[in-house]
């Protein structure tokens, strides 16, 4: 669950254009100012890092609505939108969420918990704000808040029982500012002042967690590691992670079978390789968890590596753009 250095901003850039066709970007020392195009992503300061893995700002327009497929990854991620025309659909065991949310600009935060089901997120053409990609661990503890108030079903928490009172109008001031450098400078003094407002993990959860991303989402051997019964390892895993220790396996099995199928492996040799229990366990898995079938997938992926600029963690598959009209499983829009 530790973090990875990110790509140079000028090789993100290159690829975002190839990848999602935004336009250039502008990474001088201070970073792009607010009215540039394009995005720009930092990783947050140092004492941050073992709980933040970046801070991505971006503003793009396109001359037509646009729809990313976001896919499960095991993090957390908080959304602050500084412009009308962004919503947000997620879907939990197959199924969507009955109505997108809407993000209003400057009036606060969404906040994304991990989830074993997809998401969608849409925009009108332009879209303009600041995303805070955490791990789970490191969210409970500049949160305060045992990872269940952000699990699936939840409604989303207000800004201010997440960051304190100060969260409230933390997107207004975030707005304010006269560059991205200067808001992830503001980020990085919020979050330092709350890193003790949380519990740290509890050493058995975070060899659990390393165990189940090293071994492709192998569940018996990380419970094995940890000693606990599997009443208490599932207890402390919903209280710390936010999903139970299947959940969290099925999504870690999920990112190693994205990354071979995106790579081109074909299908029956990437359940051999991800421990499904056979070809057609890899298209249920995978349809249930992303709405879209094995080659579906890796159609529409096209063949990107993980951590491409069209992902929001280094070194993991999130996101998808789907063409018009498409909707994955049940959800349409």
């Amino acid at each position: 669950m530790g973090t990875v250095e990110m790509p140079a901003a000028a090789d993100a850039a290159d690829a975002a254009d190839a990848a999602d066709g935004a336009g250039g970007l502008d990474a001088g020392p201070e970073g792009p100012a607010p009215g540039t195009w394009g995005a720009y992503r930092r990783r947050p300061a140092a004492a941050l890092r073992p709980h933040i893995v970046n801070y991505t700002g971006f503003r793009t327009r396109f001359g037509a609505p646009r729809r990313r497929l976001e896919l499960p990854t095991g993090h957390v991620t908080l959304v602050f939108a500084f412009e009308e025309g962004l919503w947000v659909s997620r879907a939990e065991g197959g199924r969507a969420a009955p109505a997108p949310v809407r993000l209003r600009p400057a009036a606060g935060a969404v906040v994304a918990g991990p989830r074993t089901g997809w998401a969608i997120g849409v925009h009108a053409g332009a879209v303009h704000g600041l995303e805070v990609n955490m791990t789970p661990l490191g969210a409970r503890r500049l949160f305060g808040l045992p990872m269940t108030h952000l699990g699936p079903g939840r409604a989303a928490p207000d800004p201010a029982e997440l960051l304190g009172p100060g969260g409230r109008y933390l997107a207004e001031r975030l707005y304010g500012l006269g560059s991205w450098a200067e808001r992830f400078d503001l980020l990085d003094a919020v979050f330092t002042a709350r890193l003790d407002r949380g519990p740290a993990a509890a050493p058995e959860v975070r060899e659990a967690l390393a165990r189940l991303w090293a071994d492709s989402g192998s569940l018996a051997r990380a419970a094995a590691g940890t000693g606990w019964s599997a009443r208490t390892l599932r207890a402390r895993f919903r209280e710390q992670v936010g999903l139970s220790p299947k959940g969290v396996a099925r999504v870690f099995r999920l990112q190693h079978a994205l990354r071979l199928l995106a790579a081109g492996m074909p299908p029956a040799r990437v359940a051999a390789a991800c421990g499904y229990h056979d070809q057609a366990h890899l298209g249920r898995e995978v349809k249930a968890m992303t709405g879209l079938s094995p080659s579906r997938f890796a159609v529409l992926r096209g063949g990107l590596p993980p951590g491409s600029a069209l992902d929001r963690l280094p070194g993991r598959i999130t996101s998808v753009l789907l063409p018009p009209g498409e909707a994955p499983g049940a959800c349409r829009f």
